[in-house]
């Protein structure tokens, strides 16, 4: 099957330090397993589906999907993917995408260190994200990099989070999170701050914290008597994990509503109206993009000038050589965007004072 980048190629840098729209709100569990077999993929609505298909309760995948419906709000399905346990993660997952892949979030059951880092690698070079856990003692040390995490994060991987739970070889905070989280459209969400249910809340002494924080680790701690919700909502690389969704979507959504307009006509002429069409398609995705909340709105100073939300400049046809348009590729579309961002926390200084606070009318 042809490259949809040969006609429509999008980079986007993360200026910060071939999906659908709903793929991108979708769970793959991995494992290997026996059940259902042939089929690589299965999808499923209930958890209790997977124990008429020959799962039991005990099973990794049954537990995995059962906290991934046990979120509230969840996403309406889940996909169960099957690995053949004498193969590479990349031929196991390169099979998996042969027969379904349209998903984003990847949740595999194997939580052994070796696993993790292949599957990571894996993942760094394709347009998913993948979340673990572990319960490894290391992780609690500062300046100890012989964990999982410490390892993720020395390789910069920006489609990797890791959670550090003492529950992880029973519980799957990231198949929780994921599921939370992907009821958001792309853009929408901060994966911090979130109440997962079905998920053991960890008591963390505010020096574990520090060093899995510092290690770029998830948590899922109890703040008050009832409320116990996830901190730090980062990737292994240390990016936010909205942002890296969201810069996907955003790629995937400019790359086929662009192709969808080049196929749709006739003849997309190289002059200045060809070229506006294609900013005009440009300017509906980032603005779709700013109203789900990725980028910034239009804001003001204090002077009232205008900071805006994003920019595009376009080349005009008569800047064009004739050698450029002799090959028929336009060049020189550009945008630039402001991330809207999410505020984790607040800080407040105030003042107690007996002075009368008059203000006058």
């Amino acid at each position: 099957m042809a490259n949809i980048d040969r006609l429509v190629n999008v980079q986007i840098a993360l200026n910060t330090t071939g999906i659908s729209s709903n793929g991108f709100n979708t769970l793959m569990i991995v494992s290997a397993h026996e059940h259902a077999a042939p089929a690589y993929v299965l999808t499923i609505t209930d958890a209790d589906q997977l124990l008429d298909l020959g799962w039991s309760a005990d099973d990794a995948v049954y537990k995995a999907a059962l906290q991934a419906f046990s979120q509230i709000p969840h996403y309406e399905k889940v996909k169960i993917g099957r690995m053949n346990s004498d193969s590479s993660a990349a031929d196991n997952m390169n099979k998996i995408c042969a027969v379904d892949n349209d998903w984003y979030g990847l949740c595999y059951t194997d939580r052994t260190s070796a696993k993790i880092m292949e599957m990571a690698e894996w993942v760094e070079a394709h347009i998913k994200l993948y979340g673990t856990s572990v319960a490894e003692a290391d992780a609690l040390q500062a300046g100890v990099a012989t964990d999982t995490g410490s390892k993720l994060k020395a390789k910069n991987y920006y489609r990797t989070f890791i959670f550090y739970h003492k529950e992880a070889e029973k519980e799957f905070p990231e198949a929780a999170v994921m599921s939370r989280c992907f009821t958001v459209y792309p853009g929408g969400e901060t994966w911090a701050n979130k109440k997962l249910s079905g998920i053991t809340n960890d008591d963390l002494t505010e020096t574990e914290y520090l060093a899995l924080t510092a290690k770029n680790y998830n948590t899922f701690e109890n703040f008050s008597e009832n409320v116990s919700i996830t901190q730090n909502g980062k990737t292994c690389a240390g990016e936010w994990i909205d942002v890296i969704r969201f810069r996907d979507w955003l790629v995937e959504t400019i790359k086929t509503e662009e192709f969808a307009m080049l196929i749709n006509r006739e003849k997309l002429p190289y002059t200045d109206a060809g070229i506006a069409l294609v900013e005009g398609v440009l300017n509906k995705v980032l603005k779709l993009g700013q109203d789900r909340g990725g980028i910034a709105p239009t804001e003001y100073d204090d002077d009232g000038n205008r900071n805006l939300g994003y920019t595009i400049t376009v080349p005009k046809a008569a800047n064009i050589s004739a050698n450029k348009k002799a090959q028929r590729v336009l060049d020189d579309v550009k945008f630039t965007a402001r991330l809207a961002g999410a505020i984790h926390a607040v800080n407040i200084n105030g003042s107690l004072t007996y002075e009368n606070l008059i203000q006058k009318a």
